[in-house]
């Protein structure tokens, strides 16, 4: 993954051929860590594609990719479910942005809610299939799988206090103060002493 500069290596390549979970406390966090990735991937060259299931990227493009040349945004793609579409094909599609390097799930949350199946168990089984695949993926094609997830949804969805962010190989917390962005590893490791703090360009 070939660098141009600040922060982009630093926080991505540690994160290549893993699925790792970011929790955020809330939307404006969610949106400072969309800047962050996008502006971090994209700098480096690194092909994304978002399957935007809570809109985030979306109504806040402005914001999230303000801070990046028209040339280095062509590197990002935006997947955004049409009405009625499964999230099936939407993750078959996300699957199939061949040239993506990165591919990114906002939110976790939400694709655990929009799995076929009635039951909680059937989507407790959907959703641990879909993190495998992608973990699967990341790993034998040298890529990088990043879900969100809102902290307050975190536990107990898998039964024995288990939290559907234990599926990614890696889970970190996201924080936001004062313009800079701290990330801090819950599970895993991933920078030297298994946090990083990076400005929001």
């Amino acid at each position: 993954m070939a660098s141009r500069g600040g922060p982009g290596g630093s926080l991505v390549s540690p994160l290549v051929g893993r699925t790792t979970t970011f929790l955020v406390d809330g939307r404006g966090t969610n949106a400072a860590l969309a800047r962050v990735l996008a502006s971090s991937l994209t700098r480096n060259r690194v092909p994304m594609a978002v399957l935007d299931l809570d809109a985030l990227y979306t109504s806040g493009s402005e914001y999230i990719f303000g801070a990046i040349s028209e040339e280095d945004a062509g590197t990002a793609e935006l997947l955004v479910p049409d009405p009625g579409a499964s999230v099936e094909e939407e993750l078959a599609a996300l699957l199939g942005a061949g040239r993506a390097r990165a591919l990114v799930i906002d939110s976790l949350n939400s694709l655990y809610h929009l799995l076929s199946g009635g039951s909680r168990g059937s989507r407790n089984m959907g959703l641990a299939f879909a993190v495998a695949l992608l973990s699967y993926v990341a790993r034998s094609e040298g890529k990088t799988v990043i879900f969100t997830m809102y902290r307050r949804e975190r536990a107990g969805w898998l039964g024995r206090r288990r939290s559907i962010a234990d599926l990614s190989d890696l889970t970190v917390s996201a924080s936001m103060e004062e313009g800079r962005l701290t990330l801090r590893c819950d599970r895993g490791s991933a920078w030297p002493g298994r946090a990083l703090t990076l400005s929001i360009p």
